[in-house]
């Protein structure tokens, strides 16, 4: 049995592996940061309000006309400029920076990773096929050359150690053909046993 991999499933399993995924997602959440430290040179401006219910008497307090509502100045604004806070800001802005190089060379280092493993999975399947077809023709012409042995011990030319003897050959290419199809299903497993919800 012959195991194909389908053209284009390659690029398929590296734009769903996690790890790749994961880097890729820590790259953009190190680019936000550095926004989020740019934005720290701005001023910013806080509106709040407040709301609740106000009445003279007990009675009246939860009625619909008691509510209340303070909007703007009144219930507290706040204007936050930044001026001079010992470069802590630049610091951080820097610290942001330098987190996003290395988030990047983390995931370009995945990326190089998840392609050599690919790679290297799919020369093995490669050269697993050749393997196999060149061992299926060596059970067949094992299977050839045990016949006459069968043919000779029927007609008593020769003894039965002959017979087993070339039995144990059949057995010995069969077994590595088994073998070298174990190997290529254990490289096609390698190729996607990192996708979650293919195996």
């Amino acid at each position: 049995m012959t195991i194909r991999v389908p053209p284009g499933l390659p690029s398929g399993l590296l734009e769903r592996r996690p790890d790749i995924a994961a880097a890729e997602r820590a790259m953009a959440a190190a680019n936000a940061r550095i926004g989020v430290a740019k934005a720290a040179f701005f001023p910013s401006l806080t509106l709040t309000g407040m709301g609740g219910f106000e009445s003279a008497t007990l009675g009246d307090l939860f009625n619909w006309s008691s509510r209340t509502f303070l909007l703007g100045p009144f219930a507290g604004t706040a204007l936050n400029l930044p001026i001079f806070d010992g470069g802590r800001r630049k610091g951080n802005l820097a610290n942001a920076r330098a987190v996003c190089e290395e988030d990047v060379a983390n995931y370009r280092e995945q990326v190089l990773t998840a392609f050599r493993e690919v790679e290297d999975n799919l020369s093995d399947l490669r050269i697993l096929e050749d393997q196999i077809a060149t061992q299926d023709d060596a059970v067949k012409a094992s299977v050839r050359a045990a016949q006459p042995s069968r043919t000779q011990y029927t007609k008593a030319a020769v003894n039965y150690l002959d017979v087993i003897d070339a039995e144990r050959t059949i057995l010995q290419t069969q077994r590595a053909s088994v073998q070298l199809e174990g190997a290529q299903a254990v490289s096609t497993v390698n190729l996607i046993h990192k996708i979650p919800g293919i195996i």
